[in-house]
């Protein structure tokens, strides 16, 4: 677990929260894909954990045998970890990362959440694909991320996952039922971003997300420039600015987690 803290999160007055963001990336993705994102969390003095999730960040054939469950676990428990530090924890996810923090959300306290292009039942060929495939190959071939911005395609470039394994894709297409069966149990304020390019995840994911959420308090947003990775892509400062604004705007309104151990770890 690494946390990213800046000074001005400690000393923020006894009025203030101490505001801390969970950030969970997508699959084959990396901390750099939340980094800028990050960053200007922290400017605005709030404790981050950009999380790497289980089986990234090494070869990607360490992933063939982990799926949804293991990744769940990693996110609950750095969301326990962040919550001993913070007194209000929001949650941020991109593609995986925001159907994993959907299904944190509907079990856990949180603050609110953040998802960027989350999936609910993806394209109808993609499940046709994965079943067929796993049979063949373990490995399918990643060309490139889906960004439309020719330059980011330049600037951002992939670190580790040339290829994409298709066992955990399964595994995380095989628990979407049951997270659209959760969502009604969500009820932290929510911002669903969603893509009307997105060659990954349909925006219509996002509309159905927002509509059968359970929170009283959501707002849906549509980017119209940007494919699946809204935070490199056209979009991305309007991404970085909403979420910002929608943390800080509920993080004082929020009433604070309550912590297993009331002191809190300091690291």
């Amino acid at each position: 677990m690494e946390l990213s803290h800046v000074s001005r999160g400690t000393t923020q007055s006894s009025e203030k929260p101490v505001i801390g963001v969970l950030l969970v990336h997508g699959l084959n993705g990396s901390r750099r894909d939340l980094e800028e994102l990050e960053m200007m969390l922290q400017d605005r003095g709030m404790v981050t954990n950009n999380m790497l999730l289980p089986g990234h960040g090494v070869h990607v054939r360490e992933m063939l045998s982990l799926g949804w469950h293991h990744w769940a676990d990693a996110v609950r428990d750095e969301l326990n970890a962040l919550k001993q530090r913070c007194d209000v924890v929001f949650l941020v996810g991109h593609s995986l990362g925001g159907a994993l923090i959907l299904h944190i959300a509907a079990h856990e306290d949180v603050a609110g959440i953040v998802t960027m292009c989350a999936p609910l039942h993806m394209h109808p060929l993609t499940h046709f694909a994965v079943r067929i495939a796993k049979h063949f190959v373990p490995l399918v071939p990643t060309i490139r991320e889906d960004v439309r911005d020719p330059d980011a395609r330049r600037r951002y470039t992939r670190d580790v996952y040339h290829w994409t394994p298709m066992r955990p894709v399964e595994s995380m297409l095989q628990f979407l039922p049951t997270l659209r069966a959760e969502l009604p149990q969500v009820n932290a304020p929510a911002l669903i971003m969603t893509s009307l390019h997105d060659h990954v995840v349909p925006a219509r994911d996002g509309r159905e997300i927002y509509r059968h959420i359970g929170s009283k308090e959501k707002h849906l947003v549509t980017f119209h420039h940007s494919y699946h990775v809204i935070m490199k892509d056209y979009d991305r400062e309007e991404v970085f600015s909403k979420t910002t604004a929608f943390i800080l705007r509920h993080a004082s309104k929020a009433k604070p987690h309550t912590v297993k151990n009331t002191d809190r770890t300091a690291s």
